[in-house]
């Protein structure tokens, strides 16, 4: 997104650029990317949502080229809130990001610099730019349909292994420290047999949530097998690996989960073993062997427990 902004920057000589895309797979809205540039946001503007169905992303969709605020105000003939409010923030000029004839982002621009009207060079550059830009997003999406578990969010298995190995042979250059853990959530089984299938569903989303809102920028939380989950922890060490199996062991049991059947919230307690790697690992089996069976430990030793994988 970056360099799609910076390439309009200089391109049009404007000094404000954002895109406002999905978040997520199945968002139905889109929001602003935290690339942008030039504009000065507050807090509420940096939040406003455009949702995909929204009258100015219909009347886009028929048209898909690059046009001023003031072409979409005189076309659409009415007011429009979303219209406003980039009026309001200084956008001048609007381009829909397209893949396969749907709008699937917005391109916004300030005022050119010159203040000289966008020429229709300018406008053919930008339509094309936004069909580049489109298929970029398109591909991110597919990408995280390929690699992320739809129902909790995280990285699916055979990503974790990709990046698991990419890790250790990164350490093993480096000299550098990597953690491995593994969370498995107690009597999960109980949940499915006595509350059914959702709620067990429910008990996975609110465990993975608090797995991804733990986890460092650089950690890769994934989701193994069941509710087996895993964090990939680049540049921690086997202590630093037991402060976050406690952080998140400690976030799991002081939340609630709400019974989707009615009734009193789920109680979800967590077991977690970790393991850090060793020089003479050869391959990913190796280090999660270790973590599994630290966590069978934990699970063996009163459940509920983080326990760390200690050579004998």
């Amino acid at each position: 997104m970056d360099a799609i902004l910076n390439i309009c920057l200089a391109q049009l000589q404007t000094l404000q650029a954002a895109i406002y895309v999905s978040p997520e797979v199945d968002s139905d809205f889109f929001e602003l990317d935290p690339s942008y540039k030039g504009f000065d946001l507050s807090e509420n503007e940096k939040s406003f949502r455009i949702k995909t169905n929204a009258a100015l992303i219909q009347f886009l969709e028929t048209r898909m080229k690059a046009m001023t605020i003031n072409q979409i105000e005189e076309n659409m003939g009415r007011a429009v809130n979303e219209v406003d409010f980039l009026r309001g923030i200084g956008a001048d000029l609007i381009i829909p990001l397209n893949a396969k004839g749907k709008v699937n982002g917005l391109l916004v621009l300030g005022e050119k610099m010159t203040m000289n009207e966008v020429q229709e060079e300018d406008r053919d550059f930008l339509t094309t730019l936004s069909t580049l830009a489109g298929i970029a997003v398109e591909n991110s999406r597919l990408y995280e349909l390929a690699t992320v578990d739809m129902m909790t969010g995280l990285k699916v298995h055979h990503y974790f292994q990709t990046k698991l190995k990419e890790e250790m042979d990164r350490c093993r250059k480096k000299k550098s420290y990597l953690t491995l853990l593994f969370t498995d959530v107690d009597n999960f089984k109980k949940f499915n047999d006595t509350h059914g299938h959702q709620a067990g569903d429910q008990v996975l989303i609110e465990v993975a949530k608090q797995l991804i809102r733990q986890a460092g920028k650089h950690d890769i939380p994934a989701r193994y097998g069941g509710e087996e989950f895993c964090l990939v922890m680049p540049g921690a060490d086997l202590e630093r690996g037991y402060e976050m199996g406690e952080m998140i062991r400690k976030a799991v049991e002081s939340s609630s989960v709400k019974n989707p059947n009615g009734g009193p919230d789920l109680k979800v307690t967590l077991s977690v073993g970790v393991s850090e790697f060793w020089p003479k690992d050869k391959n990913n089996r190796d280090l999660i062997e270790r973590a599994d069976k630290a966590l069978y430990t934990a699970k063996n030793s009163g459940k509920n427990r983080t326990v760390c994988y200690k050579e004998n």
